[in-house]
């Protein structure tokens, strides 16, 4: 690599610098935003929304100095990875280099806070000191340095996550970020690059090594970065923590950090096949408020954590997301203020958390536009009771036989269940009853492993009580061939039916279908047809196998089955390997 010579010290147009007296340096390496870098590929990263003006905020607070990218799109140059510092943006080392010096000319120790997005909705801060919680103990994994003293972590981050807490706001160690990678801006300032080529890097880990930085990277999770309460008490938790006069009795809480390196673990004699991920939901629609929402849960490997969906009038979309695994008690799941119980005949959803509003739902085919274009609801609630149309397993049962299911045996992979859902809804102060018919089981617009060029499904039940529903979906692959299938639910049996013509497509993701029209034909249904007409939607883009995209649009549909009315959901999905532009000014 040709390293470039530090040669000047004036700031580039994209990055803002203010100036301060107190011995803390704030970094915003994120907070540009998206542009043609973004719209140029496929697979986008997300700039870190709101966190320059966080960063403005707290070097006011602070009289910090602080050095924000306020512009720079991080698909064009990504200002926390060292190497892309080096080659596309030196003079951003070269002046943290000079005010961290600067500053330690002047006193003992320097603060280095790192202000990161975190795109879950849940209130919660990751702290990054190069260690992840371990059983209680924070250790550095590989061979990660510590960017902190000892000192500094009891006497400043165990207060800071203390202070979180009360607020509302929950503090981890590391549990998705924990600022351990080489190429990781919080890695500058420990001693790993003390043999590095770039004088920047090098004065920095000479630094680090007489003891002179402390470092922490603070990843805001979005309820914690749109204005509302919680940034406000987050910006108020930070500023008390690092203000040397806060005038207060600091909040003290004992962290374990383990210093000396992890030892290698043991080579397996068989490495086992990790379980496959699935993720189990609830579906649930009101035909009368034109109200469905999705809540649902990840398993297995890579499980992502938890979420719940609501899907309004006008293409309104209220999302909350919680990171981690979820907590299963008997036949009850619980994710932060999400908690869903499913017993043999009855159930219940319980959430009262913060939700992101976005007044339209395709604004999600670039989740930067989306929540750029969306505001905090801190108090949505969801409570209802959900009873059974028949006996089945409850949760417990479910999960066992999902965990089992491979491709190899579908037969191990248990059908959904119908039944109805009561209780009331709150979102924008506004509460509103909710009666709705609801289905149970493996997630419905889960992607899974599948690869196809076009996906087309649907659930439908009727509304009456009586037991009556069906399932399909046609799945088009890039070799031409399409496979369909379909389910009809009587009277609580499930029976194979055929598909014979499926009307569900969209000439955009951004349009819902038309018209949904289906013809199944079978001994358990005779000749039977559904007609349905979208009452809600919205769009997706998700990462699709092999590197390709999948654009979907989704939502809950009036049905008719053989002329009786019902109510469900449908999907078009289709596979891209090309940047497709986004609706709006900035793409993902």
């Amino acid at each position: 690599m040709n390293l470039p010579a530090e040669r000047s010290t004036a700031a580039p147009s994209w990055l803002e610098v203010i100036r301060g007296t107190a011995p803390i340096l704030l970094i915003a390496p994120h907070g540009g935003s998206a542009g043609a870098a973004a719209r140029a590929t496929l697979h986008p990263k997300v700039n870190d929304l709101e966190t320059a003006e966080i960063t403005r905020e707290l070097a006011a607070r602070l009289d910090a100095v602080a050095l924000i990218n306020r512009a720079m799109d991080r698909n064009q140059v990504d200002c926390n990875r060292v190497s892309q510092l080096i080659e596309r943006a030196p003079v951003l080392l070269t002046l943290i280099a000079d005010e961290a010096a600067r500053l330690a000319t002047a006193h003992p120790c320097v603060t280095i806070l790192l202000i990161h997005g975190w795109n879950i909705i849940e209130p919660r801060i990751d702290l990054g000191l190069g260690l992840k919680d371990a059983r209680g103990h924070l250790r550095a994994p590989s061979n990660a340095c510590i960017s902190a003293s000892d000192a500094f972590i009891q006497d400043r981050v165990g207060p800071l996550a203390t202070r979180l807490e009360r607020a509302g706001i929950a503090p981890t160690f590391g549990l998705r970020y924990p600022g351990a990678g080489a190429q990781n801006l919080l890695q500058a300032f420990t001693t790993r690059h003390a043999d590095s080529a770039v004088p920047s890097l090098r004065r920095l880990a000479d630094l680090a090594g007489r003891g002179c930085l402390n470092a922490l990277q603070l990843e805001l999770s979005v309820a914690v970065r749109i204005a509302g309460p919680y940034r406000s008490r987050a910006i108020a938790a930070i500023t008390q923590t690092f203000l040397s006069d806060a005038g207060e009795e600091t909040p003290r809480r004992a962290i374990s950090v383990i210093r000396a390196p992890r030892p290698p673990a043991p080579r397996p004699a068989r490495i086992e096949a990790p379980a496959p991920a699935f993720r189990i939901g609830l579906e649930f629609f009101d035909a009368d408020q034109k109200l469905g929402g999705m809540a649902s849960f990840d398993f297995g490997a890579n499980a992502a954590g938890g979420r719940i969906m609501m899907l309004l009038e006008r293409r309104r979309v209220a999302l909350f997301t919680g990171e981690g695994g979820a907590a299963l008690d008997g036949d009850r799941l619980a994710l932060g203020p999400l908690t869903f119980a499913c017993a043999a005949s009855a159930g219940a959803i319980d959430f009262r958390g913060p939700a992101v509003v976005v007044e339209d739902g395709t604004a999600y085919l670039s989740v930067e536009n989306a929540l750029r274009a969306g505001r905090l609801d801190p108090q949505m609630a969801i409570v209802a009771r959900l009873e059974f149309d028949d006996q089945g397993e409850g949760l417990g049962a479910l999960l066992a036989a999902l965990s089992r299911h491979t491709d190899e045996r579908p037969e191990v992979l248990p059908p959904p269940r119908f039944g109805r859902l009561r209780g009331s809804v709150r979102l924008d102060g506004r509460e509103r009853p909710l009666a709705a018919v609801a289905r149970v089981g493996l997630a419905f617009t889960g992607l899974g492993p599948q690869q196809f060029q076009e996906r087309r499904m649907l659930w439908a039940c009727v509304r009456d009580g009586a037991t009556a529903a069906i399932e399909t979906r046609s799945v088009s692959r890039a070799d031409g061939s399409v496979h369909t299938d379909a389910s009809f639910l009587r009277a609580g049996e499930w029976y194979r039916v055929r598909l014979q013509s499926l009307d569900l497509a969209t000439g955009s993701p951004s349009l819902a279908p038309p018209q949904i029209a289906a013809t199944f034909s079978g001994e358990a249904c005779g000749s039977l047809e559904l007609t349905g007409v979208p009452e809600t939607m919205m769009a997706l883009s998700r990462p699709g196998a092999k590197g390709a995209r999948v654009l979907t649009s989704l939502g809950f549909a009036a049905y008719a089955i053989a002329g009786r009315p019902a109510v469900g959901m449908y999907e078009y999905s289709r596979t891209v390997t090309a940047p497709t532009p986004s609706r709006g000014p900035t793409a993902r």
